[in-house]
């Protein structure tokens, strides 16, 4: 027969005892050498995860006002920055949300709700193609037919990409003013399944991609906004490394310089725009075409 004993309860607690001792001088030991980071450690080097990545960040999202970002401070393993945006619509702010974007030990990047643009804000940029025709009465039509007060967001295509000088004129023609309604797209996005990678977003940039809106008050340039903004595109890529990780954001570093380099726009994103005013665009030569991507009542001016 076996011989069943009591198990020595005392022996067990007492292993007990020294399992949760060791585990508590761990974590006591891990968190003292994860302060003392914050006397190491450059400042700065938590500082770069906002300015590269979360403008990375803005650049590759486009259907999200992701306007104000804060670090969470250097640690052991890890440095993370939080974005907190909204979705890019012409109606009333539908709330906010945050958005974490993590830096590993190793330089890895993860930011899984930042992959890129969703919904017809995407599909606008996507369908983007300077060489193909458009039918510019079926789009006047349809904005005829919807009241000319409505708030808009869309895609404003150029019927062929500009320079700096001509988009200058071109805004002084139509009386345009830099600000937050207008990001410029530097280059469509790309998909090649013969290539690695195979698809990248479309690079759409505002000069105050690289600011905190709650902390900054820039002041636009107007019609010669774009070549402020062009100026401080180049500067921000100026600032990247060719190890930095922008997989997460369907970005790379020579998609992003060569776009720089190029420095043409093909098409604007514009932000909660009077119908009435994206209209006045049609008749312009230089305009593919607009596609809206949402319109709403602005209800805050109803009474």
């Amino acid at each position: 027969m076996l011989n069943l004993r009591e198990p020595d309860w005392a022996y067990v607690a007492r292993s007990l005892v020294k399992v949760l001792a060791v585990t508590a001088a761990l974590f006591l030991a891990f968190g003292a050498v994860d302060r003392v980071l914050w006397v190491f450690i450059d400042p700065s080097d938590d500082a770069r995860i906002g300015e590269v990545y979360g403008t990375a960040a803005r650049i590759a999202n486009p259907d999200k006002r992701l306007s104000y970002g804060y670090g969470n401070g250097p640690r052991l393993l890890e440095a993370s920055y939080t974005l907190r945006g909204e979705p890019r619509r012409a109606g009333p702010s539908a709330g906010w949300t945050d958005h974490e974007i993590v830096e590993n030990l190793f330089g890895g990047v993860r930011a899984p709700s930042l992959a890129g643009p969703t919904g017809s804000l995407k599909d606008a940029i996507d369908f983007m193609d300077p060489d193909s025709a458009v039918d510019k009465e079926a789009v006047r039509k349809t904005i005829d037919g919807l009241p000319q007060t409505l708030a808009a967001v869309a895609v404003v295509e150029f019927a062929h990409p500009m320079a700096t000088e001509r988009l200058v004129a071109f805004n002084r023609r139509h009386t345009l003013c830099g600000g937050t309604g207008v990001s410029y797209i530097y280059a469509p996005s790309y998909y090649d399944d013969s290539d690695e990678p195979a698809s990248l977003n479309a690079v759409v940039w505002n000069r105050d991609m690289t600011k905190d809106q709650a902390l900054t008050d820039l002041t636009y340039q107007c019609e010669t906004e774009p070549e402020a903004a062009l100026a401080e595109f180049r500067r921000w890529v100026g600032l990247l490394d060719e190890g930095d990780d922008f997989r997460e954001f369907e970005l790379t570093y020579g998609w992003l310089a060569d776009t720089a380099e190029e420095g043409v726009v093909y098409g604007l994103v514009v932000d909660r725009w009077k119908l009435a005013d994206l209209r006045k665009l049609l008749d312009d030569l230089e305009v593919g075409t607009v596609r809206l991507t949402d319109v709403s009542f602005d209800l805050g001016k109803v009474g």
